[in-house]
């Protein structure tokens, strides 16, 4: 996170030069270039750091030891993790009970398997994070933007 302050700082001064429309568009434009890159992170099922999720616990495997269906295949879609523009610039999140069930993974908390089921400290599976590329590719599309200015 400390890098994305320091791009913050860094970027900031000239960014605020930009019209509304403009920043608006290139916000517009980084925001879902993030949210493939982070859709494309959680389908390979790593964390941004580049650490593999820790795997589901045995009972949701199959007879051949195989996971019948891979961790969060629907809450990754642009219905549910969804690009907000803030008064900050831009927010990548999901919405409804799917942002509940994420922050649960996202922190390692403890929620019940069933409405009626035990509850479970679950472990800690970053499905929101900026890795270095990603870090790199906001400082080089707000870069080429201001050049192309």
């Amino acid at each position: 996170m400390a890098n994305l302050e320091l791009l913050t700082e860094h970027l900031g001064v000239m960014l605020q030069k930009l019209s509304e429309a403009e920043r608006r568009k290139l916000e517009m434009s980084i925001g879902r270039k993030i949210r493939a890159s982070q859709k494309t992170r959680i389908t390979r099922q790593k964390n941004p750091d580049g650490s593999a999720f820790v795997p589901r616990k045995k009972r949701l495997r199959d007879k051949k030891n195989k996971i019948k269906n891979k961790m969060f295949n629907v809450i990754k879609n642009a219905k549910y993790m969804r690009v907000q523009r803030t008064a900050q610039g831009m927010a990548i999140g999901f919405t409804g009970r799917i942002a509940f069930i994420a922050r649960v993974h996202q922190f390692g908390l403890v929620d019940k398997v069933d409405r009626d089921g035990p509850s479970v400290k679950y472990d800690s599976r970053e499905l929101l994070g900026f890795t270095e590329e990603e870090i790199k590719m906001i400082e080089a599309d707000v870069l080429e933007h201001l050049a192309a200015k």
